[in-house]
This record gives C-alpha cells, structure tokens and sequence, in this order.
C-alpha cells in the first residue's frame, strides 16, 4: 500500500492555425488586424486567449475600425479580453479547451470533479477492466490528519491500518481466484473485486474544459469550504493556467486559506455588480463601460454582453 496525492499536467491547448487566420483576413479586408495580433503576441498574450478576443470583435466587427460605422474606436487585444470579462461577455471564452491529467487522485475527488458537467469532458482510469494489485491511497488532509483517537492514535495512522488491511484482503483474493484466459470473465470478475475497494482509491483521470468553466471551477473549488483534495488540485490547475496564459484569470484576488490558496472575484455571469443600481446608477455604469444607455452617447466596440 502507497500513500499518494494528488499532481496535475497541462497536456493540451487549444492550438491556433495563424495562416488561416490570415487568410480569412485577406478575404475579408482586415489585414491590419494582423498588426493587432502580433502586438498582443509580443506582449505575452497566448494565441488561445488571444482568438477569444477574434471572435468577440467578429460579434461588433471590430476587428479594424472601418467595418462598422456604430464604432468609433477599437481595442486592443488585451483590453478587448478584459473589456469581455467586465461585461460578462463569457461566450466567446467557451471556444477555447485546456487539457489535463491528473494522476494519483482519488475516487472521492473525481465523483465530484465529474459533477461539473457544463463545458468538461472526462475520461477516467477502468476499474472494470485494471486490477488493484497495489494499492494507492490518497490521505494527506493535515488538519484531519491531525486528530486523535481514543486509543492514543492519530486518525492517520488508523486509516493507514485500514487501507493496507484492504490491500492484503484484496491480494489473498485474487491470488485464489483462478483466472483463466477468458478475458470478458477477467473483466466482470475485477469489476466484481472492486466493490470493496475504499473510495480514496488513487487513480488518473483526463480531464478537459473551456475557459469560461475553468474560471467557474477554479473560484469554486478553491473556496475554503470545498473539500481539501479538490482544493489541492485547483490550486495547481490554477497555477499552471496563470503561467502561461497571463489573462485566463483576470479580476482573480488570491488569499491563502488553511494553507492553501483561495480564488475569488472573478465575475461570472453579466452585469451581476448591477443588481442593485438605481436607473441612474445603472445609466453611470452603462456610460463607463461604453454600452448604450439613455442620452447622447458613443458606442465603443463590445455592444454588449451575449
């Protein structure tokens, strides 16, 4: 029996073909976007955030300034980015996938990770079709590790008692099980074997999502109220994205919380700060951010969220 926790790998990017979007450009009269796109290149924007931004201007054709006579000006890359995350503009964040795998994670943490069905895809270690010869386990909350019992032990030690008496009973079974060449009775007979198998079972899952949930996900299961395990992989989700991809997580404000950080404010869902405006207010907000609103006024490039 191994103790194990949880670790995550960026495997994947949504990739960006530029010489077809420099031939849509051509088509299309745009060419001076090109300029735009290398300036944002140059200043470490990723091109998967980067065509977020493509397909929001295609909304108000904004990519150049000549092609919508509503706009009298367009933004840059980067404010064209932050401009959508203040309206909550989010669709045009779905365009974009990250792809992960995260290895030596438990059960317990991949039955609530696959509860977010919006924006996600899975593909998870069988447990139909591999044995559990070796048993991982995932036990590494340090404030539940911390408590102690009425024999004098620590809650850890106890667990680990139970998981390699779990192994052992596993291991004495399968090795009195004649097995065969049949492999479908190979396989019902593992599915069969692991109804007794603990639920912090370690195991590796594949695990892809837009940006647009990855920013929900991540204030989620960073809060200091979800469970230790997922807050320990977002954090490292959250980590790696950051990295590389410099606006992903834009309006996020970090707070270490029980030892590991919390994600918060990012908004999520349009004019959610606006709830309670009076119409004034909301008239004041609405000039601010360069959307219509009542009385004389210039329509920037984003119209509106969609």
């Amino acid at each position: 029996m191994e103790l194990v926790k949880p670790a995550v790998h960026l495997v994947g990017v949504t990739a960006i073909d530029e010489d077809e979007l420099r031939a849509y450009l051509e088509a299309t009269d745009q060419m001076d976007f090109m300029a735009t796109w290398e300036q944002a290149m140059s200043e470490g924007v990723s091109p998967a955030e980067a065509i977020c931004s493509v397909f929001a201007k295609l909304c108000y054709k904004s990519l150049t300034p000549d092609k919508n006579d509503n706009i009298t000006r367009v933004r840059d890359i980067s404010g064209n980015i932050a401009s959508c995350f203040d309206t909550g503009h989010g669709s045009v964040f779905e365009h974009v996938m990250f792809n992960f795998i995260i290895r030596d994670c438990s059960r317990v943490f991949t039955h609530e990770l696959v509860r977010h069905r919006i924006g996600t895809a899975f593909s998870q270690t069988s447990g139909r079709y591999c044995r559990s010869d070796n048993l991982q386990v995932v036990l590494a909350d340090p404030i539940v590790d911390a408590v102690k019992l009425k024999s004098g032990k620590s809650l850890m030690d106890r667990m680990q008692e139970m998981a390699q008496t779990n192994e052992d009973w596993y291991n004495e079974v399968v090795e009195d099980i004649e097995w065969g060449k049949d492999f479908a009775t190979k396989k019902k007979v593992t599915s069969y074997l692991r109804r007794l198998l603990p639920n912090g079972q370690g195991n590796e899952i594949a695990f892809s999502v837009n940006l647009r949930s990855l920013r929900h996900l991540v204030q989620m299961r960073t809060g200091r109220h979800a469970e230790w395990e997922i807050r320990f992989v977002f954090e490292q989700v959250y980590k790696l994205i950051k990295a590389k991809h410099k606006n992903v997580f834009y309006g996020a404000v970090e707070e270490e919380v029980g030892g590991l950080l919390e994600v918060s404010g990012m908004k999520m869902q349009p004019y959610e700060d606006m709830r309670m405006f009076s119409d004034e207010e909301m008239n004041e907000e609405m000039k601010r951010r360069g959307l219509p609103h009542q009385g004389p006024a210039e329509l920037s490039e984003e119209g509106g969220p969609q």
